[in-house]
């Protein structure tokens, strides 16, 4: 009665094998590809993987229980605190080992779930450890894992040693010849007929073994993408809860620009035009009867025009930096270094004189312009770094200093404006800044790929030319 479901189990998958006739690599149709499954590569990469996970679970379960085990029971001294939480991350290890198990058998990619950060303190620490869902499922997947595992090694390892066993019989019927063969009640039985039935058997019975292994690991894999790996559903669902998140901080922050830019305006360009207006007014009407008072009204004129001048320009350099959209981010990082109180430096390791979209060379400008202002404001700080350059596919800007820290992304503070608008270019802002320093603003945001090159025409197809 045991074997019953791993019949049931094996008939479905050859059922499957049949009228999907998918096998990677393959498109023989559906029973070649079933008759040939014990020769492809897929069927001994998945059975591979179904044996290292026997060994893999095995340890693990072994490991958890002796974890858990003495952690509770030494919980009373406080090292078990520590036990409880290595047995934890033993198993945060696990995972990761059983995803790239997973890749034996299908290379499709798995993305990890994402774990809690570790924090600045033991506060964080122990939250991270104890509370993070996904890392209780990394402990739940072990539990689940262990007999699944067990189960796969025993079927496959039934059916494979049957298979090979029946293919081996018609050798051994050879090498113990014809009177050791005695059938049912006594009666003899051709040797011959023994020997082509058994591998006939065998020989049928190993494309049903092949299709067991490579159904058991794709249903293996299944339960991996469930409990360790990010939901599909849920990605897209975070995605777009990240893009109206961030589309809501862009535009609340382009408003608040808006905002700044006409108070400005108001407060500063137009009061000293209006003021420019009236002295030239007044210099106008008496030029004739006292021309050294028009001559003195002039002269204030044009220090009002020398001061509307240089408000505008301080206003058009806050929306769009000069040497920015001339130069590059580099240059500009270094202008703003330049002008901070704090001594700043910049390291680039970007190709001289490379140009970025101006979307992104904007958001970075921006990180680091803010950055700074807090460095001078409130950092306390003696020196400042700016780090620029490019990491996998990423612009990466990295502001660090030696002030006091403290630094948070609080709901509508600087920090967080700066973050909506890295995200609304899929990017990340993350502040590292522990109680003493020191503070590490880093944002990462996506560069797009480089153009391929168009093929070259075939010459012996012209007709596929432009």
């Amino acid at each position: 009665m045991i074997g019953v479901p791993f019949v049931i189990l094996g008939l479905l998958l050859v059922l499957s094998a049949l009228v999907g006739a998918r096998v990677q690599g393959r498109d023989g149709g559906a029973i070649g590809t079933f008759l040939l499954s014990p020769l492809h590569p897929a069927t001994w990469y998945a059975t591979l993987a179904i044996v290292l996970g026997f060994w893999v679970e095995l340890g693990a379960i072994a490991f958890l229980i002796a974890a858990f085990s003495s952690g509770t029971s030494l919980l009373v001294v406080g090292i078990g605190v520590v036990i409880l939480g290595l047995a934890i991350e033993g198993c945060r290890i696990v995972a990761r080992i059983e995803r790239r198990r997973a890749l034996l058998a299908d290379r499709r990619p798995l993305r990890p779930h994402a774990y809690r950060p570790y924090g600045s303190d033991l506060r964080d620490l122990l939250l991270a450890v104890f509370v993070d869902p996904n890392r209780w499922r990394d402990v739940l997947y072990v539990l689940v894992a262990s007999p699944l595992t067990m189960l796969e090694l025993a079927a496959i390892l039934a059916l494979w040693s049957t298979s090979l066993m029946l293919i081996s019989v018609p050798v051994w019927l050879a090498m113990a010849g014809a009177d050791a063969v005695v059938g049912l009640a006594g009666l003899p039985v051709p040797p011959a007929a023994v020997a082509v039935g058994a591998g006939a058997a065998g020989l049928v019975l190993a494309p049903v073994a092949a299709s067991v292994s490579q159904g058991l690991m794709a249903l293996h894999r299944a339960v991996i993408a469930g409990l360790l790996c990010v939901s599909e559903r849920r990605e897209l669902e975070r995605r777009v809860e990240t893009l109206e998140d961030s589309r809501r901080t862009v535009l609340e922050t382009e408003a608040s620009e808006l905002r700044r830019i006409e108070r400005d305006l108001h407060d500063g360009a137009q009061q000293r035009l209006v003021s420019l207006t009236i002295d030239l007014s007044l210099a106008a009407e008496r030029i004739e009867s006292d021309p050294a008072g028009a001559r003195t009204l002039v002269v204030e004129a044009r220090d009002q025009a020398r001061l509307a001048l240089a408000e505008l320009r301080d206003l058009v350099r806050g929306i769009a930096p000069a040497i920015l959209l001339d130069r590059g981010l580099v240059p500009a990082l270094s202008a703003i270094a330049g002008r901070c109180p704090v001594p700043t430096v910049v390291e680039s390791t970007l190709a001289e004189g490379a140009r970025l979209p101006d979307a992104t060379e904007r958001a970075a400008y921006y990180v680091a312009a803010e950055a700074l202002t807090n460095v001078a404001k409130h950092a306390s700080a003696t020196g400042c770094e700016i780090r620029v350059g490019e990491e996998a596919g990423k612009l990466v800007i990295e502001i660090r200093d030696d002030g006091s820290g403290g630094a948070r992304i609080a709901p509508g503070g600087g920090l967080a404006g700066l973050a909506g608008r890295v995200e609304a270019l899929d990017g990340s802002l993350a502040v590292t800044s522990p109680a003493g320093g020191p503070t590490v603003v880093r944002a990462m945001i996506p560069l797009p790929a480089p153009a391929q090159p168009a093929p070259a025409p075939d010459p012996d197809k012209p007709w596929l030319r432009g």
